[in-house]
């Protein structure tokens, strides 16, 4: 597989994320792969993500379905008006795989599972979500 081709500016990532160890586990992998051109800010709660949004602009954001925020009803809904603007990357548990059904069917494309989290696999995302891949056409 080619390596997709990631701007050369700066990448501006949200995070939505309660647990430092994650936060520090993204920052980490973002770092190796795109030292230098990645921003990363960090919010523990939808809310909070929303006023970011407010304030600035950003390619991609990770959406961590646990924050105590997004368990509610409608926060699936809330982030896929989100994904309209921009692309949002769910990281999820086994526990919470049944809400990708709603996910997808809102828009939402790219998640990962955080249980088989690696710096490739979260890299390859965020560039997949930077980047969609082309359709290929067929020649007749």
């Amino acid at each position: 597989m080619e390596p997709r081709r990631i701007p050369r500016e700066l990448v501006r990532i949200l995070l939505i994320e309660d647990s430092p160890k994650t936060e520090s586990f993204v920052w980490a992998a973002l770092c190796q792969r795109w030292w230098g051109r990645v921003s990363l800010e960090c919010k523990s709660s939808l809310s909070q993500a929303l006023d970011s949004l407010k304030a600035g602009s950003f390619d991609v954001i990770l959406v961590d379905l646990s924050v105590p925020d997004l368990r509610s009803p409608n926060a699936l809904e809330r982030v896929a008006a989100i994904a309209k603007k921009m692309p949002v990357i769910l990281l999820i548990t086994q526990e919470e795989t049944d809400r990708l059904v709603s996910a997808r069917s809102l828009g939402i494309r790219y998640w990962v599972r955080k249980e088989t989290l690696t710096v490739s696999r979260l890299a390859d995302e965020v560039g997949n979500a930077l980047e969609p891949p082309q359709p290929t056409t067929a020649f007749r």
